[in-house]
């Protein structure tokens, strides 16, 4: 019996994810895993056949988003470990799955997510991923509240925010920033995993009910990992596995700000308490975009409410007890509500 399977979910990649597939299986030995690929609602014609058995396809009819395709994805995996794997990650050390494998095998990460090493790639990744002078990143930290002095000064776009009013169009709760290595080991705890390679126990991902309530694009690392900490489990960088991630310039699929406001509320809903969910929602402030954003979350109340409330049911921690763990900018801001 294989030990893992890997979870890959793709909306209109094509050859894009031949390349990613041929990199996995050159650089690492099938004989240990499966590989389900979930197509959300991809309107490009994917070709696996060349991979025979090795790759299951699943076709899921409309978009749904990353998060609810891996959750499908999680559905058909019979081995006890799983990795959830973007449609984009590139390899350059042989065994990266034998090492997940391996960490996910010790009873030290049961109720663990588990992130690699972060190597930011571009389109010449075959001729980039060799290259020592590659940024390295250890995992993230998670951002519950921002301003515009928290974002990064990058680009064109991030320089011309100067007030809160600016990034309250959807980036200003709930959001993951890269981590420098900041411990020993081979693997240690963090706030929040990125990265998009991430290794899990089939059941703590079921446990923690994976990416559900989730929509399209956006918010996914934040809303996984604070669930992980909440349920009792936690988070970890692997920093002995390396992979890369190849950003592209203009991604495969679309995604509008108020689909990523919508997971902001939705989030916010299902993993906290009432009044704290109303004060990160207030926080995001006011737009056409909140508008159509509440109006849309407000068609699926009833299935966040179903959602909080299995989740009160496994949370055993709450915001407060993760400050205390992992302090975080602004606190004072809900300091005094009990989640």
């Amino acid at each position: 019996m294989k030990q893992a399977t890997l979870v890959i979910a793709e909306h209109n990649e094509g050859t894009q994810l031949n390349e990613s597939l041929d990199n996995l299986f050159e650089y690492n030995d099938s004989s240990l895993f499966n590989v389900i690929v979930v197509s959300d609602g991809s309107e490009v014609e994917l070709d696996l056949d060349k991979y025979g058995d090795m790759v299951k396809h699943v076709k899921k009819p409309i978009r749904e988003g990353v998060g609810a395709a891996f959750d499908t994805g999680a559905e058909h995996v019979e081995t006890p470990q799983m990795i959830i794997m973007g449609s984009d990650i590139r390899f350059r050390d042989k065994g990266c799955v034998k090492r997940m494998v391996y960490h996910l095998w010790n009873e030290e990460n049961a109720k663990s997510l588990i992130c690699t090493t972060n190597l930011g790639i571009n389109l010449t990744a075959g001729k980039t991923i060799h290259s020592d002078k590659l940024l390295k990143r250890y995992g993230a930290k998670t951002l519950f509240f921002m301003t515009a002095e928290d974002l990064p000064q990058k680009g064109s776009t991030m320089a011309r925010l100067k007030d809160d009013k600016a990034v309250s169009n959807y980036r200003n709760i709930l959001e993951a920033k890269w981590l420098p290595k900041w411990d020993e080991g081979d693997i240690y705890a963090i706030p929040c995993i990125l990265g998009a390679f991430y290794g899990v126990r089939t059941d703590w991902y079921r446990h923690i009910m994976g990416f559900q309530g989730h929509r399209y694009w956006g918010t996914l690392e934040p809303f996984i990992s604070t669930k992980s900490w909440f349920a009792g489990g936690d988070c970890k960088i692997a920093v002995d596995i390396e992979t890369g991630h190849l950003f592209k310039q203009r991604p495969s699929h679309i995604t509008r700000p108020y689909d990523l406001l919508y997971n902001k509320i939705a989030i916010s809903r299902i993993i906290f308490g009432r009044e704290m969910a109303d004060k990160f929602i207030e926080f995001l402030g006011t737009n056409p975009d909140m508008d159509i954003a509440r109006e849309l979350t407000g068609f699926d109340r009833q299935k966040t409410n179903t959602l909080h409330e299995r989740f009160a049911q496994i949370k055993t921690r709450d915001i407060h007890w993760f400050n205390e763990r992992w302090p975080f900018k602004y606190y004072e801001l809900i300091k005094e509500i009990k989640d």
